[in-house]
């Protein structure tokens, strides 16, 4: 047992300043010896024995291994943040590195420790973060007794289940108060608000009489963006509104840290972001997370559509911005766009698949802000529900970080 009462030493290091004074302060090369990931190309088999991991997690199969485990994957090129601890024969690409733990080191004891390294401050690189070997086998790290660490890692894994148990259980409350959001939005850009509206038959089933359906190329303007992160020295400096831009927000305002990259003169006048446009993912790895729609709600300054986007601009004498934006979250169509999505590894939509799905839409704009209206009187409890529950995760998360980071330094009494 770790004892009650415990002295500490300084260890001269910013990041752990202090240790028990019984405890040793070492390299990681004294807990374990890195090994370089390899190129999966040739191994891959999509019903392989083994599991693949690059850097963000599990990439694909193969009947091949590189090493039996339990090892920490370390990032060395991309996701460098991330460790990750594995217990079963593995296979890693080459943008990780994967570790063959030592005799006299607790593995999970060791993947705790990992978890607190701040590979902020030891990497380089700005385009593509890296770690080097070198640098990662410098780091120090708190070097308990193994009993201790056998302590500490069965303490932390027992406290990390219940965390993982209670994040998992609040995604799932998420998950059902984004359906049931997704559902009311769906209703209402499909059938309208008015319970005493006549209905008539469409492709997209039934929708109100007066209403109009047509393929989205009649009523916007459709662009494939060409602009990617990188900058070039004959190009003009651009703010960029990127895939994660779109993708974890429903609004793009002027609070966005923007990446900065260039653009050609073409590309500035053609992709530049305004506002009113919407802007949806046209890939992605998985067909679910196709078309996830932003709305530009603010003038913005210097902003272009980056790749991986397709920018959006309505007709705005037939339909509001907005409304356009609710039609592409609804589940309606949403799913087209999942099925029509293309690829093996990663999913793609064509100018065709965008332009010609089928959208209904009132009339007049007076009738579409009405129910923009209603969307937003009608969501705002969930919106509220969902992001408390968001928050709560994030706190428990916070939490998890701070518990590992006094546990593996000696500061919690087990």
């Amino acid at each position: 047992m770790i004892a009650a009462v415990v002295k500490y030493r300084m260890t001269g290091n910013e990041w752990v300043p202090e240790i028990p004074e019984h405890w040793d302060f070492r390299r990681l090369k004294n807990f374990a010896v890195i090994g370089s990931g390899q190129d999966q190309k040739g191994i891959e088999k999509d019903n392989g024995k083994y599991s693949i991991y690059g850097t963000g997690g599990l990439m694909g199969k193969t009947n091949e291994f590189l090493y039996e485990g339990p090892s920490v994957i370390l990032g060395r090129k991309g996701t460098i943040d991330n460790p990750f601890y594995i217990t079963e024969p593995f296979w890693t690409v080459d943008t990780a590195y994967y570790t063959k733990i030592k005799e006299n080191v607790d593995p999970r004891f060791f993947f705790y420790c990992c978890l607190t390294i701040p590979f902020d401050y030891y990497k380089y690189g700005s385009a593509v973060p890296s770690m080097s070997q070198r640098d990662l086998n410098q780091i120090c790290l708190p070097y308990p007794p193994l009993e201790e660490q056998k302590i500490i890692a069965d303490y932390l894994d027992e406290q990390s289940t219940k965390i993982t148990r209670f994040i998992q259980s609040k995604q799932r409350f998420i998950e059902l108060l984004k359906e049931q959001r997704q559902s009311i939005i769906t209703n209402a850009v499909t059938k309208g608000i008015d319970e005493k509206a006549k209905m008539k038959e469409t492709v997209l089933g039934k929708i109100p009489k007066h209403w109009e359906v047509r393929r989205l190329k009649f009523i916007a303007e459709v662009n494939f963006s060409t602009v990617d992160k990188h900058s070039y020295k004959e190009e003009k400096q651009v703010r960029l509104c990127n895939y994660v831009d779109v993708y974890k927000h429903e609004y793009i305002t002027n609070d966005f840290d923007f990446m900065i990259a260039t653009a050609t003169d073409a590309e500035i006048k053609r992709f530049t972001v305004e506002k009113g446009d919407v802007i949806i993912t046209k890939d992605s790895e998985t067909a679910a997370d196709i078309a996830i729609p932003a709305l530009v709600v603010e003038d913005l300054e210097n902003v272009v559509c980056a790749y991986h986007l397709a920018h959006i601009k309505p007709n705005r004498e037939l339909v509001e911005s907005e409304f356009l934006f609710r039609l592409f979250q609804s589940k309606k169509i949403n799913s087209h766009f999942e099925v029509a999505a293309k690829g093996v590894t990663r999913h793609g939509l064509s100018y065709d698949d965008i332009n010609s799905v089928f959208l209904p839409y009132p009339p007049t704009l007076n009738e579409q802000q009405e129910i923009i209206k209603h969307i937003k009187t009608e969501t705002r409890t969930l919106d509220i529900a969902i992001s408390k529950a968001e928050r709560e995760i994030e706190l428990i998360k916070e939490y998890r970080e701070a518990m590992i980071a006094e546990a593996v330094t000696g500061k919690i009494k087990l």
